[in-house]
């Protein structure tokens, strides 16, 4: 991979675990729902056409920046796919925690 391939991964990266930061917690919100309305259930439908559709391997973002943030997503949002109301939250406030560090970093580094 060239530089350039490698910069322009990283910044994919990068904006997908921006978006992913907020749209797993809706998602998460939305799940839980009892009686979600017509404009939720569009919400959860276009929230699932992104992540059914996300193919990328769990092991790009070790490669690229360090951290498992792929697998990551990709386990908290099969886990509120098939468990809605998700007892066990401690995957979900892992993301939350890693996505808002990967943040955190990148903005300080886009401040230099």
């Amino acid at each position: 991979m060239t530089f350039d391939e490698r910069l322009t991964a990283v910044h994919v990266i990068q904006r997908f675990v921006r978006m992913s930061r907020t749209l797993i917690p809706l998602f998460y919100e939305l799940r839980k729902t009892a009686l979600p309305s017509p404009t939720d259930e569009e919400d959860i439908h276009r929230i699932r056409l992104i992540y059914d559709n996300f193919k990328a391997d769990p092991s790009v973002s070790l490669s690229l920046i360090n951290s498992d943030i792929i697998h990551l997503i990709k386990e908290v949002y099969s886990k509120l796919l098939h468990d809605p109301l998700n007892k066990d939250n401690s995957t979900y406030n892992e993301f939350i925690r890693e996505s808002d560090r990967l943040i955190d970093q990148w903005n300080r580094i886009e401040m230099n």
